[in-house]
């Protein structure tokens, strides 16, 4: 009897035992579940380089430099009008993303009326900042950005395509790769300085015959506040009579004999 009793008492302990084991097991196992929950980064994307809305506005200031050539030498015209660009409406596309319709109007002086000139699109992924103008798709952006990312803005562009300038056929988009240069920097615009300012080069390709280079710079919750643009090509026979040694030392700016150069500033 007493040993049927010490019998039972013991597996009474043994069972105890298993019971603390196994809660021990549990809170063990849940204590090491929550150590290793991996909490999602607060990721900083940089969408408000590239903001969208309807109502939105912006008017900017266009100043470029067109090199054509004649029979005497290089004529060199200069020509400001100035651009204001409005998102008017939206849309969706085939795929159900949200399209932003923007208005472009163009106007020599302040006191000369709004023409509009063209209507081009925007849209905005949580992976991508897109603009599209006269049917030509460009990726402005690629989020989340980060200083030196690169990468084909141009993607979905003829790299070859043809356009012509003063008569001269040139080919814009030859050596493009976009590439994020400096991110929250600031930035002087003609005195006005902007804190926070995204510089994304959008070239910088050159030989001896050939020069693309192009930077754009967004201020956080506005957008594209300046973007400066070079496509300029030279055969050194009017400014060197073909020394291409001599030729190739100096500035663009003096031996460009076919292209242009464009500045657009924001004004308001």
């Amino acid at each position: 009897m007493g040993e049927k009793k010490a019998i039972s008492l013991s597996s009474n302990i043994i069972l105890m035992i298993i019971r603390l084991l196994c809660v021990m097991l549990m809170t063990y196992g849940l204590f090491s579940c929550q150590q290793g929950v991996v909490e999602e980064p607060n990721i900083d994307f940089g969408y408000e380089y590239f903001p969208l809305s309807i109502g939105q506005n912006k008017t900017f200031r266009l100043d470029s430099i067109i090199f054509d050539p004649i029979v005497a030498g290089i004529s060199i015209d200069t020509f400001s009008w100035l651009l204001k660009e409005e998102i008017v409406d939206t849309l969706r596309d085939g795929t159900g993303a949200l399209i932003y319709v923007v208005e472009r109007s163009q106007r020599r002086i302040e006191d000369d009326d709004w023409v509009v000139d063209r209507v081009w699109t925007m849209s905005r992924t949580n992976r991508q900042a897109i603009r599209t103008e006269d049917n030509l798709r460009f990726i402005k952006m690629n989020f989340p950005l980060r200083e030196n990312a690169d990468w084909d803005a141009n993607i979905f562009v003829d790299k070859s395509l043809e356009v012509s300038v003063a008569g001269e056929t040139l080919e814009i988009f030859k050596g493009w790769e976009s590439k994020v240069l400096t991110i929250e920097k600031p930035f002087d615009l003609n005195g006005q300085v902007f804190d926070k300012v995204l510089t994304i080069q959008l070239a910088d390709n050159e030989n001896l015959i050939e020069y693309r280079y192009g930077v754009e710079h967004y201020a956080k919750d506005i957008g594209l506040i300046y973007k400066e643009l070079w496509v300029v090509d030279t055969q050194c026979e009017f400014c060197c009579n073909s020394d291409y040694a001599f030729c190739e030392s100096l500035e663009w700016i003096t031996k460009a004999e076919a292209g242009f150069v464009l500045r657009q500033q924001l004004i308001d």
